[in-house]
Order: structure tokens, then sequence, then C-alpha cells
């Protein structure tokens, strides 16, 4: 799902500034009421623009994370995740798109 343009943005804002309520601008412009106090509370701060969506993305080296394999064989993808700070699940992606495999010493 798509963020609503700037323009429509700035007609729901234009709309309840110029009388009408937050009831009728939801309804008119076909959007949740929560978003019409969103906008109004975004333009007051000047920032109507729409933010930008997604995390940081943290960068996993591939030399890290072999040597973190090599220290600590028997660590857990969470144990190697915190060492490395990105998730065990971007360790357990990496790990297979580079054809290592973690084998536990029972």
């Amino acid at each position: 799902m798509k963020a609503h343009p700037v323009a429509l943005r700035e007609r729901v804002v234009r709309f309840v500034k110029e009388g009408g309520t937050k009831v009728e601008a939801a309804k008119r412009f076909d959007i949740g009421r929560q978003t019409v106090y969103r906008y109004l509370a975004a333009e007051r701060e000047g920032r109507l623009a729409p933010e930008p969506w997604g995390g940081s993305r943290k960068r996993l080296e591939d030399e890290s994370l072999r040597q973190s394999v090599r220290e600590k064989p028997s660590a857990t993808l969470k144990g190697h995740g915190k060492a490395l700070g990105v998730s065990h699940v971007t360790v357990w992606r990496r790990l297979r798109q580079l054809k290592i495999t973690l084998k536990k010493n029972s």
C-alpha cells in the first residue's frame, strides 16, 4: 500500500481549515478519520510529505560472519546476531547464502 500523495494531504488539511469537520473530511476523501488527525498534526509540524518507508539496513559483512562462526561454532543464531549487531534472521539468511551450516556438538 502506497502513501497518499502530498496533494491529497494538502486538500484534506485545507478542507478542515476552511470549516469542514474531520469526519466529513474522512468521508469526502475516503480515508480514515485517524489519518485526518495525523495529517493535521503533520501540517502543524511542517512535515506534510510522507516519511520514507523501511528501516535502516545494516550490512552484514561476510568475513565478520565467518569469523564469528569460527570463533564460536556452538553459538546460536541469536548469539551470532547479538555479537554482530543484526537479527538472527539476518544471520540465518546470510549463512544460507554463503552455504555455511552450523553443526551443534551434542
